[in-house]
């Protein structure tokens, strides 16, 4: 019985070893996130150098990238649960469920006129030719309804305004021609792509371009979450005459990284915090990078934040202990339960053992009185195999260890008293006396 309660002490603690070992091993693993991100984009390249940033200092973190040909199907790619992250653009087939962790980058739609230009303002674009860069990112046709939100705003009627889609390589060509009288890019305003535009385009003026501000953007906003205003600071495109030479407000919208409610506040807050801490050395290979930025954690707002991010940005982060206190309260509720079960069965095997003890001393006493009392020699000879086997069993391997000082003592006592109880009846029958008992241990 003894080895039993040690049998299920071993198997309790190694239970308890095993169940520690996996938690530790499913704490440690990488929770890895896959993120939907548009090919050959500056937000791949972001992304694919924090993957290899996460995966070279071993963070709790990896990032799995999921490559989509547009910021729309990116966007169907996070509706369709086929990626835990999503880069969006809030104009762009923005997901209704999504909630933004970080804004990557704001987007600002930039009208661009030659130096020699007589355009000013929106207003003058009605009859005009609008040369749109296409932008394979942002896919077909999603600049072109910025476009419409502010012409809408200024009473123009699209239909007065002629679109002409260009590339970047079209773009002089168009100019020198005559086919656009003016041209529109949706770039954030540190982009090559944008500064190459505006350079272009300066060459072919010869000299600084004509800037044309949407000075209504912020009421163009106020209707709709999905569009910011963004202001172009004065030689935000560099050159020794500044362009622009005047900061100005434009329309604008707003690249985002955006996750499911369901991924866990915990990675979530901790994804926020790693990418942060990573901004500066993203920037040094990714010029980019250095444009992401917190999302505003007033409430209310119309893009929704997720509350992990909210919880990082807010300084609200639970500690370990607050996190897993449950946790700890109850596994130390059922380590203390399972010792208690172990000392109870402990309990009950010594209890049992101490009634075989007794049930031992009963029976020495009993041949002690048979002794005394036997008509024959042949009921002594039982009684004395009796003692014998009594003996036996006491030198026996369990009963050696469960036998106290005391209880040992009082079994050697009556054994003794029985043997020579024994020995007192066989002579005065006049029978010899039987040789002394080798005793043996049971088992052998």
């Amino acid at each position: 019985m003894r080895r039993l309660t040690l049998l299920a002490a071993c198997v309790g603690c190694s239970a308890i070893a095993v169940a520690a070992g996996a938690g530790i091993y499913l704490y440690q693993r990488p929770n890895v996130l896959r993120v939907a991100v548009t090919s050959d984009s500056d937000d791949q390249a972001t992304f694919a150098a924090l993957a290899q940033e996460f995966t070279a200092a071993h963070e709790q973190i990896a990032l799995k990238l999921v490559a989509v040909d547009t910021l729309a199907e990116s966007a169907r790619a996070f509706d369709d649960d086929r990626v835990d992250l999503a880069v969006v653009r809030s104009d762009v087939s923005m997901p209704v469920d999504g909630q933004t962790v970080l804004i990557m980058h704001r987007d600002a739609v930039v009208l661009i006129a030659p130096a020699q230009s007589e355009l000013r303002s929106v207003n003058d674009l009605r009859g005009r030719k609008v040369g749109i860069l296409k932008s394979e990112q942002a896919g077909r046709g999603a600049n072109q309804s910025l476009l419409d939100s502010a012409l809408a705003q200024y009473d123009v009627a699209p239909a007065s305004v002629r679109r002409v889609p260009l590339t970047i390589e079209e773009l002089p060509e168009a100019l020198e021609r005559s086919d656009v009288d003016v041209v529109l890019a949706v770039d954030a305003p540190g982009s090559p792509g944008l500064a190459e535009a505006v350079a272009a385009i300066a060459r072919i003026g010869n000299g600084p371009p004509v800037f044309i501000p949407i000075k209504e953007a912020k009421a163009i906003a106020s209707h709709s979450p999905n569009f910011e205003s963004i202001e172009i600071l004065r030689g935000a495109f560099g050159g020794a005459q500044p362009k622009p030479s005047e900061s100005f407000e434009t329309l604008g919208a707003s690249t985002r990284l955006i996750a499911h409610h369901s991924l866990s506040n915990d990675v979530i807050g901790d994804l926020t915090e790693l990418m942060l801490n990573a901004k500066p050395s993203l920037a040094a290979h990714v010029p980019i990078a250095n444009s992401i930025e917190a999302p505003s954690t007033e409430k209310g707002a119309g893009l929704p934040v997720h509350p992990g991010a909210l919880a990082y940005l807010g300084d609200e982060e639970q500690s370990f202990f607050d996190k897993y206190s449950d946790f700890i309260y109850i596994g130390a509720m059922l380590a203390s339960l399972f010792g208690t079960g172990i000392a109870a069965l402990a309990t009950r095997f010594n209890r049992r053992q101490n009634l075989d003890l007794d049930r031992v001393l009963q029976r020495l006493l009993d041949i002690i009185k048979a002794a005394r009392c036997a008509a024959f020699a042949d009921e002594l000879d039982d009684l004395e195999r009796q003692a014998d086997e009594i003996l036996a069993q006491s030198l026996a391997h369990d009963w050696n260890h469960a036998l106290s000082g005391s209880r040992l003592a009082a079994t050697s006592l009556a054994l003794n008293q029985a043997r020579q109880a024994i020995a007192e009846r066989r002579q005065s029958f006049g029978a010899a006396v039987r040789p002394s008992f080798s005793p043996r241990i049971v088992g052998e």
